[in-house]
């Protein structure tokens, strides 16, 4: 038997249990379309308002863009409210209040958005005081993206 024809038939076989396997286990197989580059402008939006809160001294705004059961490092509830005020207040002491967000990737299981990039904190002047990594999941919460878990790295 021709060998290209022997791995056609295997790779054929074996996509075939794949679907047989998916629709047992009763996940839709049914492709869904994803615009991963509209969801990433939207992110990339919700970034610059969480930046606009920060500098404006709003822990509340912020607090509001998280999920109902929404993690902040190891905070859940009211602790990620407090301690987005104690940073605020913080940034405030040190003149770190501008945040800038840079979206380095952004991945999706069409349930979850991950976002990984990196967070400047810049003083008044526009220069860097403090720089890191960050990762945020993001999922869907009355049709709008809210963070579920959000950590630095």
């Amino acid at each position: 038997m021709n060998k290209s024809l022997w791995w056609f038939k295997l790779t054929s076989v074996c996509f075939f249990l794949a679907l047989s396997f998916a629709s047992a286990a009763g996940q839709d197989t049914i492709s869904i379309k994803f615009d991963i580059e509209k969801e990433g402008k939207i992110i990339d939006s919700l970034d610059k308002e969480f930046a606009k809160h920060f500098l404006n001294g709003d822990s509340a705004a912020i607090y509001s863009m998280y999920a109902r059961d929404a993690k902040f490092e190891d905070l859940k509830g009211a602790e990620i409210l407090q301690s987005w005020g104690k940073h605020i207040r913080n940034s405030i002491a040190m003149d770190s209040r501008n945040l800038v967000f840079t979206m380095t990737c952004l991945s999706t299981d069409l349930e979850y958005l991950v976002e990984l990039g990196i967070y400047e904190f810049q003083d008044s002047n526009g220069a860097t005081k403090y720089k890191g990594k960050y990762c945020v999941i993001w999922k869907q919460e009355n049709g709008m993206w809210k963070m579920f878990r959000n950590m630095g790295l």
